[in-house]
């Protein structure tokens, strides 16, 4: 669809016309040079062109041009849907080597944690297009594996990749704690979120339960944490099967405290139902905000207007000075035949 942007300049169109009456004319002070034999070099030709065209009809549309390019002309395209930015979201996932312990489940057959972790967690990565979302891997030391990102998908495909002995043995939760909350310290979210993944507890690092635990409470970061590992395993000994615990070290009271300091929630997956439950409620307590826009696509065609108006200002300039310059062989005519 065709239209001016500012309408109101075509107001401007009748100003020549009324500065024109305003002003006074001017005044001959001397009286003009009087060639008698020059009438019939210039003058038949000029009595024979109407007055209007020659004063009026080339300045006309030089200034009609300009008015146009004013009222800025454009052409707008179908609406389209616009999606902003949406959610910022980091992932601490825990590789440690206890994440390999075999009591989970995926489609049926049996998996360890990380194997569980890296397929579920990669579908609700991908579920969230339009999200900025980076994740980091810690175990000895925490370490970013990716930095906040919109290619969801080249994210879920890190998640997947992920394997334990990337960054030690150990559970530096308390340092995967830190770093989350320094990365996401500039987040433009509202508030930025973290999500903490583990099995286990803080048994190595440089930042202790306590201190984790201030850092948490102070920071602008909402953290949801998450305990995976189930509750109960059969393993053989030398007297048949007996049932442990395989999450015993697993200190949910520290994740718990973590999670409502920063009002977030603590979550436990002892299973694979549990974990998708899990990540289907954080879609619902983070949703991705439905702040999508249609706009139309603008083209300006200011540039032609313009482009018309300059054209003709040029001819103008190149006619003036085509009559000049034969003025100037007419006269010169004459007076080499006087």
């Amino acid at each position: 669809m065709f239209e001016f942007a500012l309408v109101w300049a075509w107001l401007l169109l009748p100003l020549p016309w009324i500065v024109r009456l305003l002003l006074p004319s001017a005044a001959h002070t001397q009286a003009p040079l009087a060639l008698p034999k020059a009438a019939r070099f210039i003058g038949p030709r000029q009595v024979r062109q109407p007055a209007l065209l020659k004063r009026w009809l080339l300045p006309t549309c030089i200034w009609l041009a300009l008015v146009a390019t004013l009222a800025q002309p454009r052409w707008l395209g179908e609406p389209v849907t616009v999606t902003t930015e949406r959610r910022e979201m980091m992932i601490a996932l825990d590789l440690s080597g206890s994440m390999q312990a075999d009591d989970m489940t995926y489609n049926g057959r049996q998996v360890t944690r990380l194997q569980a972790a890296h397929h579920i967690l990669a579908e609700f990565i991908e579920r969230r297009q339009g999200d900025r979302i980076g994740l980091i891997v810690y175990a000895d030391n925490a370490y970013v594996y990716s930095p906040l990102t919109r290619d969801l998908n080249a994210l879920a495909q890190l998640a997947r990749e992920a394997q334990i002995g990337l960054a030690g043995q150990r559970t530096a939760l308390g340092d995967a704690i830190a770093l989350s909350i320094s990365t996401m310290h500039d987040s433009e979210s509202e508030p930025p979120v973290v999500l903490m993944l583990t099995d286990g507890m803080i048994n190595t690092g440089q930042i202790n339960a306590e201190q984790a635990l201030r850092l948490a409470a102070n920071s602008n970061v909402r953290m949801h944490t998450i305990g995976i590992g189930s509750d109960e395993m059969i393993v053989q000994g030398l007297f048949g099967e007996r049932r442990i615990d395989p999450s015993a070290e697993m200190d949910e009271d520290f994740l718990r405290a973590v999670a409502q300091s920063t009002g977030g929630q603590y979550f436990r997956a002892r299973n694979e139902q549990e974990m998708r439950d899990i990540y289907r409620l954080i879609d619902e307590l983070e949703p991705i905000a439905d702040d999508s826009q249609r706009l139309r696509p603008q083209t300006s065609l200011a540039h032609w207007p313009m482009a018309f108006g300059f054209g003709l200002l040029l001819s103008a300039l190149a006619l003036r000075l085509w009559r000049h310059r034969r003025h100037q062989a007419q006269l010169t005519s004459w007076q080499q035949g006087e």
